[in-house]
């Protein structure tokens, strides 16, 4: 047995002291009265955290962990012009011999030159295969030899592809490491050390978005005992007709890795301009892009048929009110999840509410494009302001939690992000932050009696952090410390 002491426990909804906390063979046992500890401290192996805040372990409901840790040798995000990304590819290129070079990440907003790479551009920098993938994900440029290689994969002309440019929307940029896959022993590798930074930032529990390659290294991990952080996967390229004969179902799986469901696009980005809203906006002057196909109502019913639940992302308003349309169209919204969700119409919220839809939220946006002369206000103008009304979510009982989708995968600054919301009326405390990582997650996969709160007979899932919300001082799962944290 261990006891764990803090100057302050948050059990889930809100701020308790005068408490320690008893676990037993990875589980809660009880919390313990400070009047109590030291006839338990007897019996039990103390773990003291002083004046640290003791924390459900956070569940990151929207993220891609493996994408993130093979990201992390080729990333750009840290750049501010297109001259230091020149510089580093040609450097990178100089040190590595490889039949093409993908890097991911760069965000134009943030630079000092604000401009979208294009072909030309980057055929200046190398002759070498060089594809470029925006931080969105939806969104990437390739120089000439680079795409020549693709199109002997790839039908350029059934893909969102402007060959004056070299920008590819969606299926391209979203699929590009499928397209051109890194070796199984990298990719397990990355998937290793991002497992390690998603810990030290306090998650314990994710929601992963991948393919069936990862799924079946996640499995890989599993069986060897590897896999440290629990797992709720779904897949985004696949149908539920490909589940018709497994008896596969939603749930599937053990505490720690679990089947869980569908991905589906119904839009794109707004840094890519692909996100689908009822006026133009951004460079291209366009409304966005539907990506869902036509009658994908029988494909949903198909997956409601065979216990599959469903995840859809949408982001725009337009997006957003098509979505709930086809849910209502087909009836009960209990299995279907929206992703992102980020800019609804009054109505469309007090809709979802009512079909009882699940909403993934992901505030990590709000801190990083949803604030004042952000890239939202560059492309949205006065409309950027509409983004994550998380308030009216609250006061309409929508049934919401909260993810990070990677950028960066720290809830401590989706926290940030929920406290600088440019309405003020929007702005969450840190109270309902930490509920909204916490307890209502587990609720998005129908294990709120298991994970999200510090109660007897929850899982001995625990984030410690300082009482600044600042730094992650460990991470625990299981019962057992496995991350000592960082400073984010």
């Amino acid at each position: 047995m261990k006891l764990l002491k803090s100057a302050k426990i948050f059990d889930g909804e809100n701020f308790v002291e005068g408490y320690s906390i008893l676990v037993n063979r990875g589980v809660i046992e009880d919390l313990v009265p400070k009047e109590d500890e030291l006839y338990i401290s007897k019996i039990a192996e103390v773990m003291d955290f002083g004046d640290a805040i003791v924390a459900p372990g956070f569940i990151d409901t929207h993220t891609h962990m493996l994408n993130y840790g093979m990201n992390q040798e080729t990333s750009i995000e840290k750049f501010e012009t297109f001259k230091e990304i020149s510089e580093f590819i040609k450097e990178f290129i100089s040190q590595n011999d490889l039949p093409y070079y993908i890097f991911t990440d760069f965000d134009e907003s943030r630079w000092k030159d604000v401009k979208t790479p294009t072909r030309s551009d980057l055929d200046k920098v190398s002759e070498k295969p060089i594809f470029l993938r925006r931080i969105c994900g939806h969104m990437g440029v390739g120089n000439t030899s680079f795409i020549k290689l693709l199109s002997e994969k790839v039908d350029l002309n059934a893909v969102k592809y402007d060959a004056e440019t070299g920008i590819f929307l969606e299926e391209i940029p979203l699929k590009i490491h499928s397209i051109f896959p890194y070796s199984e022993d990298f990719q397990e590798q990355a998937l290793l050390k991002a497992q390690d930074i998603f810990l030290k930032n306090g998650i314990t529990t994710i929601h992963e978005i991948g393919t069936y390659r990862e799924l079946r290294l996640l499995q890989k991990l599993r069986r060897e005992g590897k896999l440290r952080i629990r797992v709720r996967f779904y897949i985004s390229d696949t149908t539920p007709y490909n589940f018709e004969y497994t008896g596969i179902e939603s749930g599937l799986g053990d505490q720690l890795l679990k089947f869980q469901g569908l991905k589906y696009f119904a839009d794109g980005s707004v840094g890519g301009e692909s996100a689908l809203f009822s006026f133009p906006y951004g460079r291209r002057k366009s409304q966005g892009l539907w990506l869902l196909k036509e009658n994908i109502e029988e494909e949903f019913k198909k997956a409601l048929e065979l216990n599959l639940q469903i995840a859809i992302h949408a982001i725009g308003n337009l997006a957003i009110k098509r979505v709930l349309n086809i849910i209502k169209e087909i009836g009960s919204g209990e299995s279907f999840r929206i992703e992102h969700f980020e800019f609804p119409e009054d109505e469309d919220i007090e809709k979802a509410k009512n079909l009882k839809v699940k909403i993934s939220v992901q505030p990590n946006f709000i801190y990083n494009w949803g604030q004042e002369n952000g890239m939202y206000e560059s492309k949205l103008g006065k409309f950027f302001v509409r983004n994550n009304p998380l308030k009216k979510f609250i006061k309409a009982g929508l049934e919401f939690a909260f993810g990070t989708d990677a950028m960066p995968p720290s809830p401590i600054i989706g926290i940030k992000g929920v406290t600088l919301h440019p309405l003020c009326e929007e702005r969450l405390t840190i109270e309902e932050a930490l509920k909204y990582f916490t307890k209502k997650c587990a609720v998005l996969t129908q294990e709120e009696s298991l994970l999200g709160e510090i109660k007897r007979g929850y899982l001995a899932d625990f984030v410690i952090v300082d009482n600044n919300l600042e730094e992650i001082k460990a991470t625990i799962v299981n019962g057992e410390v496995l991350s000592c944290g960082r400073n984010n």
